[in-house]
């Protein structure tokens, strides 16, 4: 019975556990997601800086108390509702940023974008803007 219940625990652990992608899995995902060419690098630049490229990250508390989800690393303060239902400007649960399916993540991060542009990510203004891009020609 103990090794049945060991063994369900670490199937649903492992289910939880969030995916690193290479640098070019991340450019064909921001590809699908209609993210533009010409913004890929930035995009990939903040992604590295924000999350390392892992879904699952769920950030340390900010000074305001609010968390940083996902992939984007996107605020819990205005974009995603830390209940079971979808709410904020994203409507979307913050769980559903921690997700290997990025496609709730993308499109939040998308209308982050068209609100503020990259200046709303920490990451891309301390280590993108105006710095050397990342290399995704290969890609």
């Amino acid at each position: 019975m103990k090794l049945t219940i060991v063994l369900f625990a670490l199937g649903v652990l492992s289910q939880c556990e969030g995916k690193q992608l290479s640098r070019c899995e991340l450019v064909r995902e921001l590809r699908n997601h209609g993210f533009p060419q010409n913004k890929l690098r930035d995009w990939v630049c903040l992604v590295e800086s924000e999350s390392s490229r892992r879904t699952d990250v769920i950030g340390k508390p900010n000074s305001d108390g609010s968390r940083d989800y996902g992939l984007f690393q996107i605020n819990n303060k205005y974009w995603c509702s830390t209940t079971n239902i979808p709410g904020k400007d994203c409507n979307v649960t913050c769980n559903q940023l921690i997700t290997d399916d990025i496609t709730k993540a993308a499109a939040c991060a998308k209308k982050i974008y068209q609100r503020h542009g990259f200046d709303a990510w920490y990451g891309w203004k301390n280590k993108c803007r105006g710095k050397p891009l990342p290399d995704i020609s290969s890609c």
